[in-house]
Formats: structure tokens, C-alpha cells, sequence
């Protein structure tokens, strides 16, 4: 394994990481946390969201990404996520 590969490795770790802890919120709530830890649902996505963008970071700096195309990326999904949580709201599938 060279060293993008380990990088993609972690990526695809801290991302089954963010899935882990959407989902305890999602059947928890945000506010609620693990007994044994002093961390809210909340906050664990917050660290591990900053992890992978730790990880998008040295995928960056290591030429896996390119940082001009991904400012533009994030702008075009947001609106993407924008107008499909229209769609649901006008579906009556979201609510405020």
C-alpha cells in the first residue's frame, strides 16, 4: 500500500465513522451521548466531520484532489441539497 492509498483508507474509515454517529443521533437525538463518554451526539459528528476533512486536506496537499475544483463542488451540492429539500417539503416528506 503506498501512502494516496493509506489516505484513501482513512477517508473511507472516517466516513463509515460519520455514518456511525448520524445514525445515534438520528435514533437518540443530537443532544443525547453515549453513558460512558462526556460527548454529545452533536459533537461527535462535529470531531469526526473535522476528521475527514483533515483527510480531504492531505488528499489535497498530496494531489488526490484538486482544491480549485472542490470550492466549486461544495457550492453545486449545496444547492442540489437545497432543491431536493424543497421538493420533500412540497411532497410533505420534511418539516420544518
Amino acid at each position: 500500500m503506498n501512502r494516496n492509498e493509506h489516505l484513501l483508507a482513512c477517508l473511507s474509515e472516517e466516513c463509515g465513522e460519520i455514518q456511525q454517529a448520524v445514525g445515534k443521533a438520528l435514533r437518540f437525538g443530537l443532544d443525547d451521548g453515549h453513558p460512558e463518554k462526556f460527548t454529545t451526539n452533536a459533537q461527535d459528528i462535529a470531531k469526526e466531520c473535522q476528521e475527514v476533512i483533515a483527510i480531504i486536506e492531505m488528499l489535497e496537499s498530496n494531489g488526490i484532489i484538486e482544491r480549485t475544483k472542490t470550492r466549486k463542488a461544495i457550492d453545486e451540492k449545496k444547492v442540489k441539497v437545497l432543491r431536493y429539500m424543497a421538493y420533500a417539503e412540497s411532497r410533505g416528506t420534511l418539516t420544518s
